[in-house]
């Protein structure tokens, strides 16, 4: 009969492997990149280079891992109230990517687009389609319930929705809290269902 037995040596630090991945996301963000090290990370992590080598090949693995590990979270509202559901996502979106360095971290992705395509793979498959997800299944549901009119173009409103976060930072530097409420209220009028003339 088969059993169980712990694996020989001591036991992965899994304190010590978050340490690493949240190190190697802040430089990324700060430095870039080409100014991201192993040695680097080491140090912000609290650790040793051999550390860092012993769970990553080198420094494309360890930044690949370091964007796989983020996540969009599970979506925040589901109700009839699909004005409000929208609004509520781009909060979240907006709080996502106006966090300390976090516009500079797609800087990054899209800087190494061609040199190191694997970094903007892995951020568009843990960050950029899952919010893309979120919104247009927001938008999906919206018309099903009525809410929203028929024949929507999903994907130009997810677009519209979530593009307006990056283009308002890269004209002025800010997104203001109430840019959530003024672009569902702009593009509400265009998508609503209008009642049912009586």
């Amino acid at each position: 009969m088969a059993t169980n037995t712990p694996p020989s040596g001591r036991p992965r630090d899994t304190d010590l492997d978050q340490r690493i991945l949240a190190a190697a996301r802040d430089l990324l963000a700060a430095h870039g990149y080409r100014g991201l090290s192993i040695g680097a990370v080491a140090r912000a992590a609290g650790t040793t280079r051999p550390s860092v080598y012993l769970r990553y090949a080198g420094k494309e693995d360890l930044a690949t891992r370091a964007i796989a590990g983020m996540t969009v979270a599970d979506p925040l509202r589901s109700s009839d109230d699909l004005h409000a559901d929208l609004v509520a996502e781009l909060r979240h979106f907006r709080t996502a990517v106006t966090r300390p360095n976090g516009m500079a971290f797609v800087g990054t992705v899209l800087g190494e687009e061609h040199q190191t395509p694997s970094l903007i793979a892995r951020f568009r498959e843990r960050l950029v389609l899952p919010r893309r997800r979120r919104i247009a299944s927001a938008l999906r549901r919206g018309a099903a319930i009525g809410a929203l009119r028929e024949g929507l173009d999903v994907d130009v409103i997810t677009t519209l929705l979530t593009g307006s976060i990056y283009a308002r930072y890269l004209a002025t530097g800010d997104v203001p809290p109430d840019w959530p409420e003024r672009t569902v209220g702009a593009l509400w009028p265009a998508i609503r269902r209008e009642p049912d003339a009586s």
